[in-house]
């Protein structure tokens, strides 16, 4: 055997020795010999192969230059074995071989923390970690020995267009545009990690692969000061986008010709050149300061903050033109706009402000608007007509242009030229004159016959004249002089020579035809200024100007005269769902019927929409004012018939007296209106005289109203359930849900109180709706929660009967819900089902279809009509509580209630009595053969939180 041979057998030899894994490699990193405790910990047999294989793939790159280095002194370092259960962290310890080994070369030796106990676990768990950090960090991270890459991650080798293998192992310097470069960076960076300290430097170009700068934050650390050979561990972020963006900004900052300005808690952190020069701050004076110092005084600052960050707190941006002065005190007129870097500092964060001086603007637009105005009181103040006309057609003119031609509110604009003139062939005449003396430079003069807007032809001097000399086909000023009685004079003059006698007496019928027409044109006007254009009545103007009249008459004379307000309920409703037509219609024929019913000497007038007031004068006793209520009541009450329908209206009339309840005209409305509003709280179809706490009633209604439009949105409406019995074995059969109202200072408000505002201004549609959702979201979690399955009675407002929308919602809320159709009852007015015929069939149809109950509620009330009653898909009518309340003691109402229970008996309907409060009500109603009860006698109305303990309480008495 030769020495090399003979060198390799013992050099196993004394590895076998070795009880950690260990082994020996040539000066190429190849592997000449191993223990078997290094094969059992790389998984297999490793002679024959190199050292890094041993590795890894993400250490292997580091540990080469590990091992070469081992070649010429002592290394110690951290890696990754690759063995059969996967990577193990292991300490390497290499170290050169002897001189007289007769072999270049190292030997290795390897210590496997997973025998070194838990804490070595923990370790080797850290390392894994650790190395997995760094192969994804979003930074690259490289750690090097001098002038030597010992190892990188793969986003340090990409950023810079290289692979890992292709930097470690190599010099730095690569990276660098120049050697010189390299080492200044060099030198900087050691002076700082010689005394322990991270060296950080924001921006170092380094050069990629292709040739290309990369612009890059660096950040490095010594990995331990007392040994060089450690290493240094370097983090590399690319910052070149932000690097482009800020000289992007910066020099939108130089060259913008607006004021740009930044601020933090509204301190100045940065401002541009223009900034500066505009408000007369030097270059940085203004940092730090607090943008107090451009508003004129602490409100202007104020005010414009709490807009500013108001708007800003919305998102997007805020816009203003605002006044700001300048550093000598100087207001300026400026256009503000801001931004807040980032929406959620609004408070803290930096914001963008960009400024524009528009002071110069603003003089010029105040001088154009003087201008304007100045022009435009001189034309309105002329005593000629005056037009400009450009291709044929009127643009522009003053007042006295559209009185002489009968056009007012600017109709004539846009008018054209020819309508003026009487025939074709006066207006060809004065075109081509026109023409001829614009084409020679001369201003057009001449008279020519014209005509008015109602026909009428009048003559006129016109004068007229291009704007533009030099362009004399194209705009043209006019000034027009109505000529025609001068003309007419004229004529009279002449003829009068010949014929004056005969002349005069013509002339005479001619003037007394004028007058007339111009005094009956003048009626006409009159009576459209203070007539109702629909009704023909009186307007609130011709009223005010009577009743003024008649309350001087009666202060002259001692006498009394009341005022009856009127208004139409539920027309509103009449009007949206059956349409304009039908309510004009209607309103025409309230008008009839109240002229019919009143004096000659008596004053009928309509305020508008609904409202009407009659005027009546000369009253004895507050008695009279009594019976022409009741006869406007009575003569609304015959239905009116239109268009294949038959509609219902009442009236709601509130009466006030002169002089024992005002003394004036704007006092006396607003009594009759406040006593209105108590006729319809007190049931509608009625009349109320004026009393004084009819004010705090008007009052309360107003608040009420106010506060009601944000109350669903508040969650203050809330509902209550009160059980429907039967009337012979007790047992509770059905819920009715009732719709409460929990005002935040009044406490439960009656429903009698809010229940009519909602159906006056809408807001019944989405509160009804929101009721429908609620109860059926209350009856599902009742029978989750093991309550027996109760059909729930839900009331339909006449208006949301009839809006277009109320049968999509009810299938959206029985799908959402999932509650069973057949558990839900809707109970509908009987005025509200016979107002609208075929519509209100169409519309039960669907809901019948869907599987709900239908009822109707309040029976007996209305104007039922047995045709369309045997119609209706309804299974249940529910008879008023107005018919139970003295039932003991009135004959009338026993045989009213009788008479209910045969129509429902013939017609095969369950009947439900309201009201119920007595053993003896309820004794009589189970006599005449009532179904079903409902009263305080059973329970009174409650939440839905007392519902069980009813139930149980009412299933107990049995």
């Amino acid at each position: 055997m030769d020495r090399g041979t003979n060198t390799a057998a013992l050099v196993a030899e004394a590895l076998a020795l070795i009880a950690a894994p260990a082994c020996a490699c040539d000066g190429a990193g190849m592997i000449v010999a191993a223990n078997a405790a290094l094969a059992t910990l790389a998984g297999g047999a490793i002679e024959g192969r190199t050292l890094a294989s041993l590795f890894c793939p993400r250490t292997a790159a580091a540990a080469a230059v590990e091992i070469r280095l081992s070649l010429s002194g002592e290394r110690r370092w951290d890696a990754l074995i690759e063995g059969a259960a996967g990577g193990c962290p292991v300490e390497v310890r290499g170290k050169p071989l002897p001189p007289g080994a007769g072999l270049a070369g190292a030997t290795f030796v390897f210590s496997d923390v997973l025998t070194f106990g838990d804490g070595q676990a923990a370790l080797r768990g850290r390392v894994l970690e650790q190395a997995a950090v760094v192969e994804h960090a979003p930074v690259g991270i490289a750690v090097t020995l001098p002038d030597l890459v010992k190892s990188c991650n793969p986003r340090m080798a990409a950023m810079l267009g290289y692979a890992p293998d292709e930097l470690i192992g190599h010099s730095p310097s690569m990276v660098f545009a120049a050697h010189a470069q390299y080492e200044g960076f060099l030198a900087e960076a050691v002076v700082v990690l010689t005394g322990g300290d991270l060296f950080e430097k924001s921006e170092v170009p380094l050069r990629r692969r292709d040739g290309s700068t990369i612009w890059c934050r660096i950040r490095a650390k010594a990995v331990d000061m007392s040994a060089r050979e450690a290493g240094t561990v370097w983090i590399v972020e690319d910052v070149s986008e932000a690097r482009r963006a800020l000289i992007e900004i910066q020099s939108i900052m130089t060259n913008a010709t607006i004021g740009i300005l930044f601020t933090h808690e509204r301190v100045i952190t940065r401002y541009n050149a223009c900034f500066g020069a505009m408000f007369g701050y030097a270059p940085g004076e203004a940092l730090g300061r607090s943008t107090r110092v451009l508003y004129a005084d602490d409100a202007a600052f104020t005010d414009t903050g709490q807009t500013a960050y108001g708007a800003l707190g919305l998102g997007g941006s805020f816009k203003t033109e605002t006044q700001m002065v300048r550093r000598d005190g100087m207001p300026m007129w400026v256009n503000l706009i801001g931004y807040a870097v980032n929406p959620d500092e609004l408070g803290t964060g930096t914001m963008i402000w960009m400024i524009e001086d528009r002071t110069g603007q603003k003089r010029a637009e105040e001088s154009l608007r003087n201008a304007l105005l100045e022009n435009q009181a001189i034309l309105d103040n002329a005593v000629l007509g005056i037009a400009v006309v450009e291709n044929g057609r009127t643009l522009h003119c003053n007042r006295k242009m559209e009185e002489l031609f009968g056009h007012r509110g600017g109709s004539i604009e846009g008018l054209a030229v020819r309508d003026l003139y009487p025939d074709e062939a006066g207006w060809r005449a004065a075109h081509a004159q026109t023409a001829r003396d614009f084409a020679a430079g001369r201003v057009h003069m001449a008279e020519y016959e014209l005509v008015r807007r109602d026909g009428r032809r009048f003559w006129a001097r016109l004068s007229g004249r291009p704007f533009d000399m030099a362009d004399r086909g194209g705009r043209s000023v006019w000034l027009i002089d109505d000529v025609t009685a001068q003309r007419e004079a004229a004529d009279a003059l002449r003829r009068a020579r010949d014929e004056l006698e005969v002349r005069v007496h013509e002339r005479t019928a001619e003037l007394q035809a004028e007058i007339v027409e111009r005094r009956q044109a003048e009626a006409r006007v009159h009576h459209m200024a203070y007539h109702d254009a629909l009704t023909g009545l009186p307007n609130r103007a011709l009223l005010a100007e009577r009743l003024d009249r008649a309350l001087s008459a009666a202060r002259r004379d001692g006498l009394k005269l009341a005022l009856l307000f009127i208004d139409l309920d539920r027309f509103k409703t009449i009007n949206d769902s059956l349409g304009h037509a039908t309510g004009d219609h209607l309103l025409k024929e309230v008008a009839r019927r109240l002229c019919r019913v009143v004096r000659a000497s008596d004053t009928v007038a309509r305020l508008g929409g609904d409202e009407f007031v009659v005027l009546v004068p000369g009253v004895r006793v507050p008695e009279e004012c009594g019976l022409v209520g009741d006869k406007i009541i009575d003569a609304l009450a015959t239905p009116v018939e239109f268009e294949g329908r038959t509609l219902h209206i009442t009236p709601s009339i509130g009466i006030c007296i002169y002089p024992d309840d005002g003394e004036d005209v704007a006092n006396l409305m607003r009594m009759a209106d406040a006593a209105m509003y108590h006729a319809k709280a007190a049931g509608r179809n009625n009349y109320q005289f004026y009393a004084e706490p009819m004010n705090a009633a008007a009052a309360r209604h107003f608040e009420l109203e106010t506060r009601l439009r944000g109350a669903l949105l508040r969650e203050e409406f809330a509902l209550f359930y009160q059980p429907i019995v039967g009337t012979r074995d007790g047992r509770v059969h059905a819920l009715e849900v009732l719709l409460r109202w929990r005002h935040p200072e009044q406490g439960l408000v009656s429903p009698d109180d809010f229940i009519p505002i909602l159906e006056e201004n809408g807001l019944i549609v989405p509160v009804g709706e929101w009721v429908i959702r609620r109860a059926c979201e209350q009856s599902v979690a009742w029978q989750r929660a093991g309550l027996p399955a109760l059909p729930l009675a839900v009331n339909l407002s006449a208006r949301q009967f009839m809006h277009r929308g109320l049968i999509q919602a009810i299938r959206d809320i029985l799908d959402e819900t999932g509650i069973e159709p057949g558990l839900l009852e809707f109970e509908i007015t009987e005025t509200a089902l016979m107002q609208h015929g075929g519509q209100t069939l169409d519309t039960l149809g669907q809901i019948y279809r869907m599987g709900i109950r239908l009822s109707i509620d309040d029976f007996g009330t209305g104007y039922s009509s047995l045709a369309y009653l045997k119609r209706f898909p309804v299974r249940k009518i529910k008879i008023d509580r107005a018919f139970v309340r003295d039932i003991e003691s009135s004959s009338e109402d026993q045989a009213i209630v009788a008479a209910i229970m045969a129509l429902a008996g013939s017609l095969q309907l369950a009947v439900v009595a309201e009201g119920v409060e007595n053993e003896a009500q309820l004794a009589i109603l189970r006599r005449q053969g009532c179904d079903y009860a409902q009263g305080y006698l059973f329970a009174p109305p409650v939440e839905s939180g007392a519902v069980p303990a009813l139930l149980a309480r009412a299933h107990a008495a049995r």
